[in-house]
């Protein structure tokens, strides 16, 4: 296909997914995830198969991806949050160990167990942070925490991307080499480069917009070069630029070039999809599901609890951590590419992730939707019985007194 012809093609199939995402009230990457699902070459309107031109725009929609998410990490942030942050991220590592262990109960081994641990720990930024904006839900105490945690979670990530990367490449020690490398380039830009950083973004127009993409691309690609993911690379490079003076340029400037690539990339990673071996693994895939919202709401109302919000704010913080998303396809992506695996066990893994990541999408799309609802039902049903009459007891108080007033 001619690529001007097959780039018109994906940006009206994404404009029409996204736009029926959204008025069935979901996420935008249901709609990617599912057009590709689809509309691939597994699907039974095969219009669209991977290419270079898909495959450009997906890699450079990771990259933008990262790149924003450590954009909006600062040191400040982290310090705010402190110990509860602290706590309550390390108690949501529980979420790895449903991963590790459903891989060893499968027979994949504990190298596939590694990965599918990764898959089921990370929570969605891109996706929560969305929904908690669309949805006005910023201001509720669980919200705080949770944004927390996500920043605690992406900061994990870059050990687990950097260990899982360094099984992608063979790990041989080269690989150390490299990433030692590229860790105290970053140290070393993040002391003394930081200036030199802001007088080189100190463009107007589309100069401005030609060297930020620059930096990304070369930078991130230069790690690689080094044995390092690029996919950390440009999350560390966001993470050097978040407390610059230029924050907000590229935030306003880059964000339509980040939603439109990720866009392609949610769908090259679903045309990359075997539908049927999709469908086969399609029970273990939502059985996966089940467990790592049981679990995300167990350590979720623990870690809220223990960090000091109440009843209610500690199960909606379990809620508003469930979607699964951009973190856990880059993962699957790694996955991919380590011949040490079987190709049954690489190709399971896949097929399991894109089932997996859109029952948890679609899930917490719901669960925000009707989030006041949800909440306050989930928490009042897990409540002691004594609690229970307790807070009826109140409520017929509070009614009466509104009936003498």
């Amino acid at each position: 296909m001619n690529p001007v012809l097959e780039l018109g093609t994906v940006a009206l199939g994404l404009y029409l997914a996204g736009w029926l995402a959204q008025r069935w009230g979901l996420a935008s990457i249901v709609g990617y995830i599912a057009l590709g699902l689809a509309f691939g070459p597994g699907g039974p309107l095969p219009v669209y198969a991977p290419s270079a031109t898909i495959g450009l725009f997906g890699d450079l929609g990771l990259l933008m991806l990262l790149f924003f998410m450590g954009l909006e990490f600062s040191p400040a942030r982290f310090a705010e949050g402190g110990r509860a942050i602290v706590v309550a991220g390390t108690i949501d590592l529980a979420n790895f160990a449903v991963g590790f262990a459903a891989g060893l109960l499968l027979g994949f081994g504990w190298l596939a167990g590694l990965f599918l641990g990764g898959i089921t720990y990370i929570s969605s930024s891109g996706v929560i942070a969305k929904l908690l904006t669309e949805r006005r839900l910023l201001a509720y105490p669980e919200a705080e925490r949770t944004l927390g945690v996500l920043v605690y979670e992406d900061l994990a990530m870059i050990a687990i991307l950097g260990g899982l990367g360094l099984l992608t490449a063979g790990g041989g020690w080269q690989d150390f080499l490299g990433v030692a490398l590229v860790l105290l380039a970053f140290g070393a830009l993040l002391r003394w480069g930081r200036r030199a950083l802001e007088r080189l973004l100190s463009r107007e127009g589309e100069a401005f917009v030609l060297l930020a993409i620059a930096l990304i691309a070369l930078g991130a690609m230069g790690a690689h070069r080094l044995g390092f993911p690029e996919a950390v690379a440009a999350f560390l490079l966001g993470m050097m630029l978040a407390e610059s003076r230029h924050k907000e340029r590229l935030e306003a400037t880059l964000v339509p070039w980040r939603d439109v690539a990720a866009a392609v990339f949610f769908l090259d990673f679903a045309l990359s999809v075997d539908l049927a071996a999709a469908f086969a693994v399609a029970p273990v895939a939502l059985a996966l599901a089940s467990a790592t919202a049981l679990v995300n709401l167990g350590s979720g109302y623990l870690a809220g609890r223990v960090t000091g919000l109440s009843h209610r704010a500690a199960v909606g913080h379990g809620l508003m951590l469930v979607p699964r998303g951009e973190f856990s396809l880059v993962i699957v992506g790694l996955a991919a590419g380590v011949t040490l695996l079987p190709a049954e066990v690489r190709t399971a893994l896949t097929g399991i992730t894109s089932v997996y990541v859109l029952t948890l999408v679609v899930a917490g799309s719901f669960v925000f939707v009707a989030y006041d609802r949800v909440n306050e039902r989930l928490a009042r049903w897990l409540l002691s019985p004594a609690a229970r009459r307790r807070l009826r007891e109140r409520e017929r108080q509070l009614a009466a007194t509104r009936l003498d007033a």
